[in-house]
């Protein structure tokens, strides 16, 4: 049997056959005599281990490479047992990386809560919610814990004597703790927002003001933060972008690429990459952790007036009067493009009425039952079938000439709302809206040719009354807002009220409103955030809705309100039962 020439002590002898016959070596050095492992003295004089001029042909004895280098059993057997490690044996090593890492983040006192709780309500749900999440499909319903009436004395709070003119955009810091809005003067406020304490004002500066460091010198039209609330970004009328610090307070930087008014902002989540669309028709990138810029997205052929991302690399975006959705997938250098336009017409609201297939049926039952305790939810549901039966009975017909607003649900779904009053619910398989709730804001109020309306002319005959009569306009959506990866989300208009909207479980698409708010005003504005307070165990999240609103639109002046230029704040509690009993 042949001798394994590793085990061997000092092997000399007979190396590997080639073709079968053996190769003899050469004789052994003076050096490669002496004892193994002898440290020797170089004319460098530093002391080295072993010896340089042995044979690269040669094997070294066992004994040597240990007294050279050493061992290290636990490295040795580190190395043996990752090599060893099958792709399963690494995957559930590092789910159970994860898992304790999520329960050193979620640990509590064991006095208040047992072990059981701990591991059902926070582990569980954290991975759940977390599989969930990076699927990129909503899953989470939260929609029915917010359907009981508002209490707008004690759910409400209004920051005021702030902004000169109407507030056209609100953001809120993913922590939950400030509050930022921008307005036609060109200000920036920062707000606190438990207190609704101003803590500081960027007044910026006066119209073709070259001191970009003081910030805008136009209205401010959007505004957006960062995903870890280190950064707020703004755009407005004078075609600049601003960075600025949330914790220091300062200006960073302005970006001046944009030809035209900059109408929309968004941060990708957990990265600080910025996505921007402007009246010029193109959408661009910025990576606000280098303050720079990244890339430019063509493709609308009206202005862009919305848009909005997750936390893929994507962004969705609505092209006003060209009538059209665009998601750009960044990463593919695609785009997929969605046709809007919708109508509403007689035929639309009876198969509206009628409430289509079973599972609409059952849908909508299931939403009478959720609202039944909310009367004035309950009276505006009415009042929205009775006025479906009244088009339906006028043959009245709206057409949606521009697409204004829009909303992520997940990575896949969205909703937009345009000058028609229809919210539209779109998903990436296919190009037209899944499903349509028509006139979700109702219509304006019927008007006349002149100003004032006599007592004779208002007691004429229908004949002649209806002749300076003007065509009836349904309320266009201006903000849409939605809580990521859950079935809820908001709309808004100048009727009065911000709706809030649930997805309908089971395979059929579709919405339904479940509560609405009081807002009087222009509503230009809408953030959303769930607040998880520090150390909380809950799995239910409060809510914090935050409303911009002015008495005029925020991309023109052609129509006027009576409200105040404020921003109104509503903590929504999740459970308002215990809420209110501590």
């Amino acid at each position: 049997m042949a001798r394994d020439r590793f085990l061997a002590q000092g092997v000399t002898g007979t190396k590997r056959q080639r073709g079968g016959k053996p190769v003899s070596s050469r004789k052994p050095t003076k050096d490669q005599t002496k004892r193994p492992g002898k440290p020797r003295k170089h004319h460098g004089g530093s002391d080295e281990e072993g010896g340089d001029d042995e044979s690269d042909n040669e094997v070294g004895d066992v004994n040597d490479l240990e007294h050279r280098y050493g061992t290290d059993e636990n490295e040795v057997s580190s190395e043996e047992d990752e090599f060893l490690e099958t792709a399963a044996e690494k995957r559930l090593r590092l789910a159970k990386s994860y898992i304790s890492k999520v329960k050193a983040s979620t640990e509590m006192d064991a006095d208040e809560y047992d072990a059981a709780q701990i591991d059902r309500d926070l582990i569980a749900e954290r991975l759940t919610s977390d599989a969930r999440e990076r699927s990129g499909k909503w899953s989470r319903r939260i929609a029915d814990q917010f359907a009981y009436p508002i209490d707008e004395m004690s759910m409400a709070r209004v920051l005021k004597n702030g902004h000169m003119l109407p507030v056209t955009c609100v953001a809120i810091t993913p922590n939950g703790k400030f509050v930022y809005s921008g307005a036609k003067d060109g200000s920036l406020i920062k707000w606190q927002r438990e207190t609704g304490q101003k803590l500081h004002v960027f007044k910026g500066q006066k119209k073709k003001g070259s001191n970009h460091k003081l910030g805008h010198c136009d209205h401010i039209l959007s505004i957006a933060i960062s995903s870890d609330s280190k950064y707020v970004a703004t755009g407005g009328r004078d075609r600049r972008i601003h960075i600025w610090s949330v914790d220091e307070d300062r200006h960073l930087i302005a970006f001046h690429q944009h030809k035209d008014s900059v109408t929309g902002l968004v941060f990708r989540r957990g990265i600080n990459h910025l996505y921007s669309c402007s009246a010029d028709r193109m959408v661009k990138m910025w990576n606000v952790d280098e303050l720079a810029y990244m890339d430019t997205l063509f493709g609308h052929q009206d202005i862009i007036v919305s848009i909005d991302a997750l936390q893929r690399e994507q962004a969705v975006t609505t092209g006003s009067r060209d009538k059209t959705l665009r998601l750009w997938k960044i990463a593919d250098e695609a785009q997929l493009v969605f046709r809007g336009g919708s109508t509403t017409d007689q035929s639309r609201i009876t198969k509206a009425l009628s409430e289509g297939k079973q599972d609409a049926i059952e849908a909508a039952a299931d939403v009478r039952a959720i609202i039944e305790q909310n009367h004035s939810t309950t009276q505006h549901a009415d009042e929205y079938r009775d006025l479906l039966r009244s088009l339906a009975a006028e043959n009245t017909e709206f057409c949606e000439e521009s697409v204004d607003a829009v909303a992520m649900i997940d990575e896949e779904t969205y909703v937009t709302g345009g000058d028609s009053g229809a919210l539209c619910l779109w998903s990436v398989q296919k190009k037209k809206p899944v499903f349509i709730h028509h006139i979700a804001h109702g219509i304006q109020p019927t008007a006349t040719s002149t100003d004032t309306v006599s007592a004779t002319a208002a007691a004429a005959d229908d004949e002649n009354s209806s002749a300076t009569r003007l065509p009836t306009r349904s309320r266009w959506i201006t903000a849409l807002a939605a809580v990521p990866f859950t079935d809820m989300f908001f709309s808004a208009s100048s009727d009065g009220l911000v709706r809030l909207w649930r997805m309908r479980p089971g395979k059929t698409p579709g919405f339904d409103m479940v509560n609405t708010i009081p807002v009087a005003g222009f509503v230009n504005g809408l953030a959303v955030r769930e607040l998880t307070p520090e150390g909380s165990l809950a799995v239910r999240k409060d809510i914090i809705l935050a409303v911009a609103v002015g008495n005029e639109p925020r991309l023109g002046r052609w129509a006027k309100e009576k409200a105040r230029n404020v921003v109104r704040l509503f903590h929504l509690p999740a459970n308002p039962s215990k809420s209110s009993s501590s």
